[in-house]
């Protein structure tokens, strides 16, 4: 989904609904514990998840529902939590951040690699695969789209030839190697 660390991390399975996932607040861990509160632009947004990772919940809460029976009363139900502890409680999204480090290590994937690289992933390969820019910020909650284009313009870049090549498309001609000019002054 592209979301914040803490936006996934308070998601409740009534966020889920005709295959999508509203997004409204988020968990954060400060010294006194854990808190859900508003997402950082206090704005709810409803993102389409890929029928991939509806298959992905499906199967996960077929899970959670055995943590559920095994602890009977004592599971936090009332929490309704997607991603949870085995008794339902709230993860600590900093012990979250952690466990992904160590397996991003693991996997020998580039120095840095984090939780948080999966958000700039998403942005980044939708955006080099054309997905337009405002549907790009929407999903990832920024405030604007500028915000966006700051952070993701590395995404964008090169793009020049293919809309040249699209502009011809649309106009109804066809661009080959030797229409092309040899040098423009």
């Amino acid at each position: 989904t592209g979301a914040r660390r803490g936006e996934v991390l308070a998601l409740r399975w009534s966020d889920v609904k005709n295959g999508y996932v509203t997004i409204e607040r988020s968990l954060s861990q400060t010294n006194q514990g854990l808190e859900f509160k508003g997402t950082k632009t206090e704005r709810p947004r409803r993102i389409e998840l890929p029928p991939s990772a509806l298959a992905h919940l499906e199967a996960h809460r077929n899970r959670q529902d055995e943590f559920r029976r095994q602890y009977g009363p004592d599971y936090r139900a009332d929490l309704d939590l997607i991603f949870a502890n085995p008794d339902g409680s709230p993860l600590k999204p900093d012990s979250i951040s952690a466990s992904v480090s160590l397996l991003c290590r693991r996997l020998g994937l580039p120095k840095g690699a984090s939780l948080h690289t999966l958000r700039h992933s998403h942005a980044s390969v939708l955006l080099a695969d054309g997905v337009d820019l405002a549907t790009v910020s929407a999903r990832l909650g920024h405030s604007s789209v500028r915000t966006t284009a700051d952070v993701y313009s590395h995404a964008l870049r090169g793009r020049d030839r293919e809309a040249a090549c699209k502009w011809d498309t649309l106009m109804g001609r066809t661009t080959t190697t030797e229409d092309r000019p040899k040098a423009i002054n």
